[in-house]
């Protein structure tokens, strides 16, 4: 998938080496969080990169670290979620409540699934994520519960059923 972001420095400034240490110490976690979202290699770096050049933007409180988790965390997210919304827009398609293939969910849905359901973000959270009232981020998620049990399993699709 070739995207062409707006360059993204990767060589923070000195003022951003406390968020840097932050997103390493965390490294694990936040890659998680973002190919969750994302689902693509490429997306998942673009979406680091973007972070940390937001980032830097932010004051670090070191005195709270938990606030400085949440604020990092916070700006993943939400650059996770632009890096989508660029890349499906450079694909010129609104995948946004379009699925492309069967199993798939399309973005919205799947976002407001992985947050609400896998990640565990309150609903409120989600929808000022998404840009959504938390009974939009209900619907959503209902939507995506409803699309994977109609699903049918790999497994039967392919013939590798045992029954």
């Amino acid at each position: 998938m070739a995207t062409s972001f707006p360059s993204v420095s990767l060589t923070p400034s000195p003022k951003s080496a406390s968020w840097c240490f932050l997103m390493l110490e965390h490294l694990d976690e936040f890659a998680k969080l973002a190919w969750y979202l994302v689902a693509d290699g490429k997306l998942v770096e673009d979406t680091l990169a973007r972070t940390i050049s937001k980032l830097d933007m932010i004051a670090f409180e070191s005195s709270i670290p938990a606030l400085a988790y949440s604020q990092a965390r916070d700006v993943l997210i939400t650059q996770a979620i632009t890096v989508l919304s660029d890349t499906r827009r450079e694909e010129d398609e609104d995948r946004l409540f379009q699925a492309d293939s069967l199993g798939s969910l399309p973005d919205r849905p799947r976002l407001a699934f992985m947050l609400r359901l896998i990640i565990r973000s309150s609903e409120a959270e989600v929808a000022k994520f998404l840009g959504v009232s938390p009974s939009e981020v209900r619907g959503l998620v209902k939507h995506a519960i409803d699309r994977l049990s109609s699903v049918r399993p790999l497994s039967v699709l392919t013939g590798c059923y045992d029954a």
